[in-house]
């Protein structure tokens, strides 16, 4: 097996890990059956082509600065139809309850950005042994090009590089993808290939 196939095994297990742990706290959380399943992993250019979502589709992006031995950002990218069922299981609500995001229900989705980016950065902090600072969430409500490009618009200068973690939300009857990205500088991007290689 080449060091490529190896290091996409190491990266796949890192994230699936990541994935289920973040599952379990948003389940425990809601009080129902939550699970993230990853689609596809790769490293590529954060200016890429999205199929199967469009630039005016309205989604939540959760935004979290990340600071510390790695800096960067984290992007979660919900489809407005996850974003409310989430808020309506996060407040108690039957869901299906929710047409327009409240002061409440956008803290409830900042929430769901910590539990998410929490786990994931903890187990890369763990598995790479470098240390890793999660920051304040932030939260936007906009057209998916526009929550993209605002992000991508702060890094540019970065990097052309993103890990861009394609996954599906799924809870009760309710299966829908969504978008993780990481976002991290050329030097870090390129630190954490290297650590990847490592057994």
């Amino acid at each position: 097996m080449g060091n490529v196939e190896k290091k996409q095994i190491k990266l796949e297990k890192m994230i699936n890990e990541s994935a289920r742990a973040a599952s379990d706290a948003l389940s425990k959380l809601s009080d129902n059956q939550v699970t993230i399943k990853v689609s596809s992993a790769e490293i590529t250019n954060v200016k890429r082509t999205w199929p199967g979502i469009g630039p005016e589709t309205i989604v939540g992006g959760i935004y979290m600065p990340i600071s510390g031995e790695v800096a960067g950002a984290a992007l979660i990218v919900i489809p407005e139809n996850v974003a409310y069922a989430l808020s309506d299981m996060l407040v108690k609500r039957p869901v299906g309850s929710t047409k327009k995001l409240t002061e409440l229900d956008i803290s409830a989705l900042k929430e769901v950005g910590n539990i998410i980016c929490g786990n994931f950065m903890t187990i890369f902090s763990n598995t790479l042994k470098v240390k890793i600072v999660e920051n304040l969430p932030q939260f936007t409500f906009d057209m998916f090009g526009a929550v993209v490009e605002q992000i991508i618009a702060q890094f540019a200068e970065r990097s052309e590089r993103a890990l861009i973690i394609e996954v599906r939300f799924s809870f009760g009857e309710t299966s829908t993808p969504g978008n993780i990205i990481l976002i991290f500088g050329i030097e870090e991007i390129d630190e954490f290939t290297k650590e990847l290689d490592t057994d």
